[in-house]
């Protein structure tokens, strides 16, 4: 792309979690919602057991505690039996307490994660349809797919996953450590000394593994291109006899697949082996300290069983540290691509204090204007041309002489490099983009037709037109009696890009949009190529009927057009080499009657075939 883009990773955090702010309410109970699920349980659960075995299963005579004297207090039971109903209940109870957060959490997690996304979705939606011409012919369809799909999801893990979990497990971790302390600062250092271990073992694997996922993924894609491409291009591959070499290529492919999936596998086998034996090495520590010190009276059995299990939950939260870095790492790469399109390629921009336009009278001047594609070398160069209100221009030049170039700066698509482009006397960087297109017409060779209703696609342009205009403007498109042919008529609907509909109807449904608009300007890219006889009849008297009364700019290679035109222009290598009469510029213009004949030459063809 023409801009650079590199934003530092703490400038892209703070953006990212800016995205928290309006939801602050929602995180909170989020976090309040983990520590009530994970971290209360995983605290309060040990310690339940603790007092069940010193206290009620192995009692050490005169022994006692504040959280027991204090149930004594409240129920009445002293006895053991009595004690260890109520710890059991107590646990039960603290189970159904963290199923009751658990629901609201996972729920209020949705909340949180989906409603960011949809902001950021809808703002890069939003970005995307208001995107210069120029950055858009620099981006591939595919790419901005996946900043929609595969970016959105890395990001959603930062906040379902890094965002969330960062705060609960850093105060379980602080919150379990001061316990165990309470008991034995010697035997806490002991638990804590494998988890660095687990750590590094748990790094470097996510490195390890997402590298061979990512190459995996990379040969999927391969393999899935050579898929697709045995199955559209079947009559080409046919035709030419290359089944077996397809089959092969598509082989290699899957065996590559394999191999990649192997390695990948590998390195997840080794993962989990080694990690249990770190925590079984560390579990084994616990309990052999442990019970030297259990035996020489300063630890009880309920301690060292909470020891025991406190250090499978750490070992847990310091695995997940781990992964958190890599959903960080990969959620700031996918910002980066996702904040890249919201920043980068805005549309040509606004003037500072924009004039809406009163209704066009049409005038256009060119005054030595010159244009490129994002600094390459000059599409236009130092073009100065009037174009009276009402006045019908035909356009002619060989291909990428600069003709689409030249009207495409009118409704300021893009900006000229140099020089001013005026419409009714006001340099059209002045007014503002809505009230400049909107009295601008467009209607190109590439139609796009949405994939809804007829009536949908004529009121593109305006929504809150009556029937009464939508068939006035059908009828002078030449659509209209096809339209009331069909089952449902104007509510019929043309499927993906108008694939229901020929190429005929499809511009002529296009003319009818562009009627309805009553735009002062018109841009018309006149090709009835692929057409039959018929067909181009209708079509040209639907362009009759556009043109009436306005001022038009028509990109053409026929004759026909340029001898219907007031003016003809012909472009060659972005200038404007010749102007005039169709029968005139026969006589002064060699380019121009080259042109002519080499169209005439390609018609005669095209009749003898």
């Amino acid at each position: 792309m023409a801009e650079k883009y590199d934003p530092s990773n703490w400038s892209l955090t703070k953006r990212l979690l800016g995205y928290v702010k309006p939801y602050l309410g929602t995180y909170a109970m989020i976090n309040v919602t983990a520590f009530g699920r994970e971290g209360i349980y995983s605290l309060v659960a040990p310690l339940l057991v603790m007092l069940i075995i010193d206290y009620a299963l192995v009692p050490a005579p005169g022994a006692t505690n504040w959280f027991l004297e204090l149930l004594k207090a409240w129920t009445g039971v002293s006895d053991r039996y009595g004690l260890l109903i109520i710890l059991s209940s107590l646990m039960i109870l603290l189970a159904v307490i963290r199923s009751i957060f658990f629901v609201v959490h996972r729920y209020l997690r949705g909340v949180l994660s989906q409603n960011i996304i949809r902001d950021m979705r809808g703002q890069l939606y939003n970005a995307l349809i208001n995107k210069s011409f120029g950055y858009l012919g620099q981006v591939r369809t595919g790419q901005i797919i996946s900043r929609v799909t595969s970016d959105m999801n890395a990001i959603d893990m930062f906040y379902s996953e890094t965002v969330r979990e960062a705060f609960r497990m850093s105060l379980q971790l602080a919150l379990t450590i001061a316990v165990l302390m309470t008991m034995s600062l010697r035997l806490t250092i002991i638990t804590l000394l494998p988890l660095p271990v687990v750590f590094l073992t748990t790094r470097l694997y996510m490195g390890r593994a997402r590298e061979r996922m990512s190459a995996t993924r990379a040969q999927l894609d391969s393999l899935n291109s050579v898929l697709i491409e045995g199955i559209s291009a079947q009559k080409l591959i046919k035709g030419f006899g290359q089944e077996e070499a397809f089959a092969d290529r598509f082989e290699k492919e899957n065996q590559g697949y394999v191999a990649r999936s192997l390695r990948t596998l590998r390195v997840q086998a080794g993962y989990t082996p080694s990690n249990t034996m770190i925590t079984a090495i560390g579990t084994a520590l616990v309990l052999a300290f442990g019970g030297i010190m259990v035996s020489g009276g300063s630890l009880t059995l309920g301690e060292l069983v909470v020891f025991g299990t406190y250090f499978n939950q750490l070992v847990g939260p310091v695995r997940m540290y781990a992964r958190l870095i890599d959903f960080y790492q990969d959620g700031l790469v996918s910002a980066r691509r996702v904040f890249e399109v919201l920043d980068v390629g805005r549309d040509v921009p606004e003037a500072e204090n924009p004039v809406d336009l009163p209704r066009l009278r049409g005038d256009i001047e060119f005054r030595n204007v010159s244009f490129s594609y994002g600094g390459t070398a000059e599409t236009v160069k130092d073009v100065s041309l009037r174009v009276s209100a009402g006045e019908r221009i035909a356009i002619i030049g060989f291909v990428g002489s600069g003709k689409t170039a030249l009207t495409e700066l009118i409704p300021r698509f893009y900006d000229v490099t140099s020089g001013q482009v005026l419409i009714d006397s006001r340099d059209i960087r002045e007014a503002s983009l809505k009230s400049l297109r909107s009295q601008i017409g467009i209607v190109l060779q590439d139609i796009y037709i949405f994939s809804t209703t007829i009536r949908d696609n004529i009121t593109f342009g305006k929504p809150d037109a009556s029937d009464e205009e939508v068939t006035r403007a059908a009828k002078a498109a030449q659509i209209h009696d096809y339209i009331a042919s069909l089952p449902k008529g104007y509510e019929t609907e043309v499927g993906e890009r108008g694939l229901t509909l020929s190429g005929g109807q499809r511009q002529r449904i296009a003319i009818a949009r562009v009627l309805l608009t009553d735009p002062r300007v018109l841009i018309l890219d006149d090709s009835t190529s692929n057409v039959d006889a018929e067909t181009e009849v209708l079509i040209r008297k639907a362009i009759d009927a556009l043109l009436e009364g306005r001022t038009a700019l028509i990109i053409t290679q026929r004759a026909s057009t340029c001898e219907n035109a007031d003016r003809v222009i012909v472009v060659d290598k972005g200038r404007v080499i010749a102007t005039g009469k169709h029968a005139d510029l026969l006589k002064t213009s060699e380019k121009y009657r080259l042109l002519i004949e080499s169209q005439t030459l390609t018609l005669e063809q095209e009749a003898s075939d």
